[in-house]
């Protein structure tokens, strides 16, 4: 009866861990990752008379503010520390500004999924300068730490904690006397540092610091008010559960160990990151979870498997995973094609986006790794069970493959940390201006597509006669002018695209909102007509 009763409380001890998991993903902030500018006041570029006395910037969510400086024509800083913050709009204080000349804006914001953001606007007073110094610039080598960080954690979390859950399953990696015993806990070990790891780098590309601020408090309390400071703990409560599992003796306690710190492994990591907040949440979130369970139980068990072959005693766990890996595999695909829907915005961003490229990448990995596992389960599997000595040691190499696949696999999912998804993009795409000139002596549809960071701007302009057959023409220009703002003709040449589309691919043009447009068409040595009209870019 008291065994009974134990069971049942052993029992009730996952559910509990798997609803407070639940409740914690419920409570952490909901929003879309990669925070992007969408707005500011002064607009980037402007010339202004008068030096202003605040500014404003505007992100696609709501965002906190990091690190602001406001960085003057001679190239000296100063941090700009009234900030106030408006949902998704940041109002900052100025100081005063009596140099004439170019000033940058520097700011770097952190949105829910723990990835700072950060960027300059310029705004020139009086005139413009050409000596302003950028504040905003990469480092190579801390980006690389956080990658390697992150693919160490992986690779600790993934192969230790899936080690733990098929030791717990049976007797064929529970071998404590085997050197490789050992092995997985010091997978356990090296999931914990890198996490520890992870947390402080999130502090200092946060604050854009150096990587000797890892030893400073101010980089640890900015990294613990991301939702890494939710995420990081997770992981380290199921690192703790795995461990137990490891050194318990109980084999009952030992598998609800083992299944709890699975369980939390899979919150963790959807507690935080580009896919855990992409909307819908109802279904990014519990499609992370169920990601990172079966890709766990998948290339977590390729080290287990390789050790229990060494030592003949594949039997049960071999067994065990061919039943399972159908159901694993299933679910690997079906969450992992959710993520899909809700990061991309259309087919073509896969191969025009580095987001697509990235997974991509991860794809053709993937195709490989099920070529080779489809491989094992059709021709040695059967072969391994029968006890023929030739297919288990043909089976442990290619099980060898497998796993430096996988590791490979985590090393370019590692590479999401530094490209948005296509559809945080997708967001920031301005809306296209179109225009329409009709006159006697010709026609003109102009189509204005503002710059991204993809693109620049292009401008194109198709030409028609008046009875709207196209209209043929030597040469092209576009020519852009606002006397209001004092800003004199801006000339572009246009270049023919189709028989009577024209093309201008970059334009470089003052912040303004509208601009007077002249398209000048050479039709012949003899014959040159003017099209007037006026660009108003805040129309949509």
């Amino acid at each position: 009866m008291q065994t009974h009763t134990l069971r049942r409380q052993a029992a009730c001890h996952p559910l509990l861990v798997l609803l407070l998991a639940l409740l914690l993903l419920a409570w952490a902030p909901v929003l879309y990752a990669h925070a992007s500018l969408v707005a500011s006041n002064p607009d980037s570029g402007t010339v202004l008379a008068q030096a202003p006395s605040t500014a404003s910037l505007s992100f696609n969510e709501s965002v906190s503010p990091l690190l602001m400086k406001l960085i003057r024509p001679d190239g000296s800083s100063k941090e700009l520390e009234d900030v106030l913050t408006q949902d998704q709009r940041l109002e900052l204080a100025l100081p005063t500004m009596e140099t004439e000349g170019t000033y940058g804006l520097s700011w770097r914001v952190i949105s829910a999924d723990g990835h700072p953001v950060g960027g300059t606007l310029t705004f020139s007073i009086g005139a413009l300068s050409s000596n302003l110094v950028d504040s905003t610039h990469s480092n190579p080598l801390r980006n690389g730490l956080i990658w390697l960080a992150r693919l160490l954690g992986y690779v600790g979390l993934f192969t230790g904690i899936a080690w733990v859950v098929y030791r717990a399953l049976g007797p064929a990696s529970n071998n404590a006397s085997n050197p490789q015993s050992h092995i997985a806990p010091r997978m356990l070990a090296l999931g914990a540092v890198a996490l520890l790891l992870n947390l402080g780098l999130v502090g200092v590309d946060a604050l854009d610091l150096p990587l000797s601020a890892l030893f400073s408090t101010s980089a640890w309390k900015t990294a613990a008010s991301t939702s890494m400071g939710l995420a990081v703990p997770l992981g380290w409560v199921a690192l703790a559960c795995a461990a137990l599992s490891w050194n318990a003796r109980n084999a009952t306690s030992k598998k609800w160990l083992a299944a709890l710190a699975l369980i939390l492994l899979g919150a963790s990591l959807a507690s935080s990151g580009h896919a855990s907040t992409a909307d819908p949440v109802w279904l990014s979130r519990p499609s992370v979870w169920l990601h990172v369970v079966a890709l766990t139980l998948w290339i977590g068990s390729f080290l287990p498997l390789v050790y229990a072959l060494q030592h003949a005693q594949e039997s049960r766990l071999l067994t065990l995973f061919s039943r399972w890996i159908p159901a694993i595999l299933l679910v690997l695909v079906l969450s992992g094609a959710a993520l899909i829907y809700v990061q991309f915005d259309q087919p073509a961003s896969l191969w025009e986006s580095r987001y697509g490229q990235v997974l991509s990448a991860k794809l053709i990995l993937v195709l490989l790794l099920l070529g080779l596992g489809a491989y094992n389960r059709y021709r040695l599997t059967q072969a391994v069970l029968q006890k023929r000595s030739d297919a288990r040691q043909a089976l442990r190499r290619i099980v060898h493959l497998e796993y430096v696949l996988a590791v490979l696999i985590l090393a370019v999912a590692a590479l999401w940390r530094f490209t948005p998804p296509p559809r945080a993009l997708a967001q920031l795409v301005p809306p296209s201006v179109s225009s329409h000139i009709h006159t006697e002596a010709g026609m003109a549809d102009l189509l204005y597509i503002p710059a991204t960071t993809q693109h620049p701007a292009i401008l194109t302009v198709a030409l028609y006669e008046p009875d709207f057959s196209p209209l043929k023409a030597q040469e092209v220009e576009v020519i852009f002018s606002n006397p209001q703002a004092g800003v004199e003709s801006i000339t572009f040449p246009a270049e023919l695209t189709r028989q009577d589309q024209w093309e201008v691919s970059n334009v470089e043009l003052p912040h303004l909102a509208s601009w007077n447009i002249r398209i000048q068409v050479l039709i012949s040595d003899f014959e040159r007509i003017h099209l007037d009209s006026t660009l108003d870019l805040q129309a949509n």
